[in-house]
């Protein structure tokens, strides 16, 4: 059933994911406990009266108290094969997850990119730090989309404990969004899927849409970092670049850097949204000269003089809030997101 939703997504935020009109203690008993698994939002309301827009439906059938009967939304009845089915949430739970996570596919939070111009750019400091900032507002999750990273577990000083990508690559079958983003370490708030030392995300296949599509339906916001090459159009990461709402590049401000972030910022889709970010500069003029020098705007992002010693002794990104970079950080976070 899922083959047939649109990888594009759909904006549905006024209507209900799920909506259930039953009375049978059981059946919403085991109905909730699905839809919590499966990290959709649901309402409940009698079997007769009015009841709010949702995108399925789910109506206790007569004479039961076990079954009810599935139905999209006619807005979305193009996506999905057959117009109702019925299904029993105690004996045929997949079938009900499966659907659910339908569902939940055409609503999801926003989704921000970010991609280094250039090596040692600092995409992956500007990726944590813009997610720590962005979850004082809502639910935020980072991805770890680059296969040649090792991991963020120093870098955030991760607990041990929780999934990773080969750990997800282990698993077959639809990923349900809430019991995937529950799994996943946590930091300030934030939660990660990232590699280890057991290796990154796969270089083949779709893990990564497929893991981004699911955190992202119970995520405000989601953080990706993304390699350079997601940027070249016969490559398949190219594709990631399709759900992206907002796209992130930083660069250095030196000569050479300034050139080879020319190169990558002429392979951005002239449709997505972007924010230039020039990072390691100590004044907000010298951001402005090196944004002027790629002819568009930029945002700084101020050096940290302290920031090697600190990742040493434990600290992390943003851990300094009264720093330069930390009220860079906010304003390209406010800029993001409008």
């Amino acid at each position: 059933m899922n083959d047939k939703v649109s990888h594009r997504r759909v904006r549905t935020q006024p209507l209900t994911t799920v909506l259930i009109r039953a009375s049978s203690p059981e059946l919403l008993t085991d109905i909730e406990r699905l839809a919590e698994v499966a990290g959709v939002d649901t309402a409940t309301v009698p079997v007769s009266g009015e009841a709010p827009p949702a995108i399925l439906t789910l109506v206790e059938e007569s004479g039961t108290t076990r079954t009810a009967r599935a139905s999209f939304n006619e807005l979305f009845q193009p996506e999905f094969a057959g117009k109702s089915v019925s299904v029993n949430p105690r004996t045929e739970p997949a079938d009900l997850l499966e659907l659910f996570v339908a569902a939940g596919a055409t609503q999801r939070g926003v989704i921000v990119g970010v991609i280094g111009c250039h090596g040692g750019a600092g995409a992956t400091v500007l990726a944590t730090m813009l997610a720590r900032q962005l979850a004082q507002d809502g639910t935020t999750s980072l991805i770890d989309m680059d296969p040649l990273s090792p991991g963020y577990g120093m870098l955030l000083s991760l607990e041990a404990g929780g999934k990773r990508w080969p750990d997800i690559g282990k698993e077959n079958g639809t990923l349900l969004p809430g019991r995937l983003v529950d799994s996943l370490p946590r930091w300030k708030s934030v939660r990660v899927l990232t590699g280890d030392d057991r290796g990154a995300i796969p270089l083949s296949g779709r893990a990564g849409i497929l893991a981004a599509s699911a955190v992202s339906q119970v995520s405000a916001v989601t953080v990706v970092d993304l390699p350079r090459f997601a940027l070249l159009k016969l490559n398949p990461a190219s594709e990631w670049l399709t759900w992206l709402d907002h796209l992130v590049t930083v660069t250095r401000p030196d000569v050479t850097c300034l050139a080879a972030a020319k190169r990558t910022l002429s392979l951005i889709p002239p449709a997505l949204a972007h924010t230039l970010v020039v990072g390691g500069v100590k004044s907000v003029g010298q951001a402005d000269d090196a944004a002027h020098q790629l002819g568009m705007e930029g945002c700084p992002l101020r050096y940290e003089r302290t920031f090697d010693g600190d990742i040493a002794h434990g600290m992390t990104p943003g851990d300094r809030l009264r720093s330069g970079s930390a009220r860079d950080i906010r304003r390209i976070a406010t800029r993001v997101l409008s």
